[in-house]
């Protein structure tokens, strides 16, 4: 259904007139940023800001730390195991061993991308994240191959060791 709209001469022309006038902004009108500028975080709101600041504080999601009940030197230590994990060397070992494959379960009796034995991976305290590596997340993996390698250095993996 259509319906029409009748305007007077006088109600057209101050219509066109504010149209053409220009825009007057007022001393407390808030700024506003313009098209491709970035927004800095004094004009973001708090909560976008916090949430940012949030995000930094663990080096794993948060539902981890509740769900393995981690503590502060847990996350330090993580933080380090990342870094670690993402050296050359400790790739070329995951590579070797599993193809870089977390979950690989051959039935060899070695679980997990950096193929640890059973005792191994309880010994290093993997039983908090999981029974066998294989199961375990990522970062666990990493964090417990960190700890064997502060401990016994690169022999843990004698052939992709020396790689």
């Amino acid at each position: 259904m259509r319906s029409t709209i009748a305007l007077s001469a006088a109600a057209i022309s101050t219509a066109t007139a504010l149209l053409a006038a220009p825009a007057v902004v007022s001393a407390t009108a808030a700024p506003t940023v313009q098209a491709g500028a970035s927004a800095t975080s004094a004009q973001q709101p708090a909560a976008i800001v916090a949430k940012k600041k949030a995000k930094k504080k663990y080096p794993v999601v948060k539902r981890h730390v509740k769900k393995y009940n981690l503590k502060k030197w847990h996350l330090k230590e993580i933080k380090q195991s990342k870094k670690w994990a993402s050296t050359s060397k400790a790739e070329r070992v995951r590579q070797c061993e599993s193809n870089g494959r977390y979950s690989i379960n051959t039935g060899n009796g070695y679980h997990g991308a950096y193929q640890f034995a059973s005792g191994t991976w309880r010994g290093v305290g993997g039983g908090l994240y999981s029974s066998y590596a294989h199961t375990a997340p990522k970062f666990a993996q990493d964090h417990m191959a960190w700890r064997l390698h502060q401990r016994s250095g690169w022999s843990p993996w004698p052939t992709c060791g020396r790689l």
